[in-house]
């Protein structure tokens, strides 16, 4: 796979990259296959900026009601976040609340894990969630989530929750501060680990059930551009030293450098979880 690292210059600026770094994301279950008696499907992606979108999928018949109260992420810090805040506004059907801004993701990067097992089909292809770049609504498959105490998705439907939640030490800022070298964790022992809480109901909010994702770096790596000018002898001790970096099921690619680029970072795949 060619991975292009954005060797283009600036006109006013000199292009000065430092480094390659590298990271990858896990759940604590890997988890492919979506069995046909799930009741809830939840996909995971973190946008270049560090930003996780969470993409609900309502698997069963019924209406589902996604309570935002009891719904949290759990950053690295272990400061846990509530997804409803009374004081955010959705201003109209036509733009998003301020908790998406400055995050855009292209919803279609789940759409293929909504597939898998063939009990989803690839319904978010070509649906950009927040960013200034988004105009109009979306699709009528797919709901922005807006803060309200809660929300119900209909049979089948799918939803994404209105806030992208910064994960510390994760995305281009922190691209620079990442150790020099290889490094490998497990969920027990990696220093960035971070939690969603989802809770739901598919029985008319007579009982409520939650589903909890851990997620955590398993991989980070970095090394530096030795020689001005020579990316890829720091991009190939990346792929080098990390064989299947292309092939984890989330991952993120920086290239350290004093401009801020549209391509300064590659990021590819998605998590899922399901109930």
């Amino acid at each position: 796979m060619a991975v292009p690292l954005f060797l283009c210059s600036c006109e006013s600026t000199k292009l000065v990259t430092r480094a390659v770094s590298y990271q990858s994301v896990r759940t604590e279950f890997h988890k492919t296959e979506v069995p046909d008696d799930a009741t809830i499907l939840v996909a995971y992606t973190i946008t270049t900026e560090g930003k996780l979108v969470v993409t609900i999928k309502n698997m069963t018949s019924e209406v589902m009601i996604i309570d935002q109260t009891k719904t949290f992420f759990v950053n690295a810090d272990g400061q846990s976040i509530s997804y409803y805040d009374p004081t955010v506004r959705t201003t109209s059907t036509t733009s998003f609340s301020s908790g998406t801004a400055g995050a855009s993701v292209n919803l279609g990067a789940v759409a293929g894990l909504f597939g898998v097992g063939g009990n989803v089909g690839n319904m978010l292809n070509g649906i950009n969630v927040g960013g200034a770049e988004t105009d109009g609504t979306s699709t009528t498959q797919t709901t922005l989530i807006a803060d309200q105490p809660q929300y119900s998705l209909g049979p089948k439907g799918t939803g994404t929750l209105s806030k992208f939640f910064q994960m510390n030490g994760i995305g281009r800022s922190s691209a620079g501060n990442l150790t020099e070298g290889h490094h490998t964790y497990t969920l027990a022992n990696s220093p960035l680990k971070y939690s969603v809480c989802i809770t739901y109901s598919v029985d008319g909010g007579q009982s409520f059930d939650k589903i909890v994702t851990p997620l955590y770096v398993n991989a980070a790596l970095s090394y530096p551009v030795v020689e001005h000018g020579r990316v890829n002898d720091a991009l190939r001790n990346v792929l080098t030293n990390k064989q299947d970096a292309l092939t984890e099921p989330l991952w993120l690619l920086y290239a350290v450098n004093n401009v801020s680029l549209d391509k300064d970072c590659l990021h590819s795949g998605s998590l899922i979880d399901f109930k």
